[in-house]
């Protein structure tokens, strides 16, 4: 079952207004484990390349639930305050989840 978005954070997807990331790794490994029964290193190799992405997928889409649950909670503590969200606030949460969306990211 590929990670989804629960449905408590999708206030937090509306407010940064940055999509979930797309993606069904299992969808990967199936395929990667169907490069494993062809013949040739060639087809093992593809399919390990397949098996890799799905941990990238995977890996980013756990990063970004684990952004969106630390937005939310600094969300709920701004409004306990009584105080409206600042727009630095959403400025520095959009930053999080673009350097986590970003394909550039560091080794």
């Amino acid at each position: 079952m590929s990670l989804e978005l629960p449905a408590a954070l999708a206030a937090v997807e509306a407010f940064l207004g940055r999509p979930f990331p797309d993606g069904d790794e299992d969808a990967l490994v199936r395929l990667g484990d169907g490069h494993d029964e062809r013949p040739g290193a060639d087809a093992r190799v593809a399919g390990l390349e397949l098996k890799a992405r799905a941990g990238v997928v995977l890996a980013r889409k756990g990063v970004t639930l684990l952004q969106y649950g630390l937005i939310a909670a600094a969300l709920a503590e701004t409004l306990a305050t009584g105080a409206a969200p600042p727009p630095v606030l959403r400025q520095a949460c959009r930053q999080a989840i673009d350097a986590v969306m970003a394909d550039d990211l560091p080794a």
